[in-house]
């Protein structure tokens, strides 16, 4: 999931390994600077760190005379990392062949999407950090050191709680909350529960933009409703909606959107989950009516029993069952 550590695990591995290799290249933010400048830019900027006497390297050189330059690496070890590759058409355009390069070479890529995946030797997925490690990474940002300072130690494990284990939610709150008073903290927290630091809400919501509107649709669904259901079920549910949920699940697995728990129910982390939530209250602020969901039991009996529904269309759920209410 986004925020989780694979850019800081890779940079600390490069600057660890970097030196025992005859050529390196850390191409950073993939994703965002194929956008802006385009992949011809990075695949230039990949083989000049790699070869760097290579004065006729050019950006709008043809991708065929690659294949030429491609020779001369195969008689060097190097050590590359891409990272934040968002799709296996970028991957491959950057790379069409990782035999190019000469032996005991190493690439490591990181994504968001486990799907791009094909020629490799091992996906690691990174994990979430552990309560102590949280705690010690939290610390660091609030405090400046490993431990809380006396009288924070609660509003700490608050914090811990609703982070997760997520090492960049971690570091923004405890930089949002250092040397902040207490009764800061204790707001911060309450206003948690209702609007989302946006820093986090916009790092996690990439991988939602990646979707297709089917996708964005199944994930909106699970994060409001579906959260610990049987995959099965989820599916028997959504086709009826002609959501093609079948695969349509199977990215969102690959996005690091859900996981698929060993008992096959459909798990999501709270911090995704609130992402969600926050994207369908933003269809509309303060009028729960206008919504394309609803799910809170406050906002559900109100918008019923003051016939606040505006929209033409709108899913509802009541325990483990759900009923669609057309509105006139």
């Amino acid at each position: 999931m986004g925020g989780i550590g694979k850019t800081t695990l890779a940079t600390a591995l490069y600057a660890k390994l970097f030196s025992r290799f005859e050529g390196h290249c850390f191409l950073g933010n993939v994703r965002e600077q194929a956008e802006k400048q385009g992949l011809d830019f990075l695949r230039t900027k990949l083989f000049s760190e790699l070869l760097p006497g290579e004065n006729h390297l050019h950006e709008n050189m043809p991708k065929v005379e690659y294949h030429f330059i491609t020779r001369r690496l195969k008689r060097k070890k190097v050590f590359l990392v891409l990272d934040d590759v968002a799709s296996s058409e970028q991957l491959e355009d950057l790379i069409d062949d990782f035999n190019c390069f000469g032996p005991g070479s190493r690439v490591i890529v990181t994504t968001r999407d486990k799907h791009i995946f094909s020629q490799v030797d091992e996906i690691y997925e990174v994990k979430e950090l552990n309560d102590l490690d949280s705690l010690q990474l939290f610390c660091l940002n609030a405090f400046r050191e490993k431990h809380p300072k006396n009288g924070f130690e609660e509003l700490s494990e608050s914090v811990i709680a609703y982070c997760k284990g997520n090492p960049l939610a971690l570091k923004v709150l405890g930089a949002r909350l250092r040397s902040r008073s207490e009764q800061a903290w204790y707001c911060e927290l309450r206003k948690l529960q209702k609007i989302p630091n946006v820093k986090i809400h916009n790092v996690l919501k990439l991988s939602f933009d990646d979707l297709d509107h089917t996708e964005q649709e199944i994930f909106l669904d699970i994060a409001c409703f579906f959260k610990g259901e049987y995959r099965d079920h989820i599916i028997s549910l959504l086709e009826a909606c002609n959501f093609f949920p079948a695969i349509g699940i199977e990215v969102l697995a690959d996005k690091s959107l859900i996981t698929i728990s060993p008992e096959d129910t459909i798990e999501m982390h709270d911090l995704i989950q609130e992402m969600g939530w926050n994207i369908v209250h933003q269809e509309s602020i303060k009028d729960p009516g206008k919504r394309s969901r609803l799910w809170d039991p406050e906002e559900v009996f109100d918008v019923l029993k003051y016939n606040r529904v505006s929209t033409s269309f709108i899913f509802i759920i009541f325990g483990n069952s759900c009923m669609f209410v057309e509105c006139s």
